[in-house]
């Protein structure tokens, strides 16, 4: 009796640490994971303080090819392929604006939330998941709402000759 009950527990332990040893199947060798974060710090000149904290996550998966002519042979060569590169970008800051959106016929009126006042836009789908915003008779900016539901609008500086970008938050 001894012998059937401890033949039954070497069994058991043998098949928990083989369903232990496979549950690490989804962390393959063959991926990376990388995140950058860059702070920048502002002061201002009555003493304020500006964080912006720009996050990128980025992933790399690569795929395993076995050599076609090592088929039968028991120790196969491989090569690692690039396969694809994920990369996520996210966007804080202390003093993030703020908006707010209402539907209309045509898209929506967004009204940005600022320290200045506010300001009310009408904003316009173009397709893949970004719209025209309508800042005034002559500015006009793009903008595309991030994986935080953040809107992010990007304008082009005529004095600077560079891309402007601001996120704002949903209020």
């Amino acid at each position: 009796m001894k012998t059937l009950q401890a033949l039954v527990t070497l069994t058991f332990m043998i098949c928990a640490s083989v369903n232990y040893a496979q549950e690490d199947e989804n962390k393959t060798k063959n991926s990376s994971e990388e995140i950058v974060t860059k702070i920048i710090r502002i002061k201002g000149p009555n003493g304020e303080e500006k964080v912006i904290k720009k996050q990128e996550v980025i992933k790399k998966k690569s795929q395993i090819k076995l050599n076609p002519g090592d088929e039968n042979k028991t120790n196969q060569s491989a090569q690692y392929t690039e396969d694809e590169v994920i990369v996520q970008k996210s966007h804080s800051s202390s003093d993030m604006e703020k908006y707010n959106k209402v539907s209309d016929d045509k898209g929506f009126v967004i009204t940005f939330l600022k320290k200045e006042g506010n300001q009310v836009s009408k904003v316009r789908p173009i397709g893949s998941g970004y719209y025209l915003v309508n800042m005034g008779e002559k500015d006009n900016c793009v903008g595309h709402f991030d994986k935080d539901k953040n809107f992010i609008l990007e304008a082009y500086d005529t004095k600077t000759d560079e891309i402007i970008t601001t996120v704002y938050q949903a209020n």
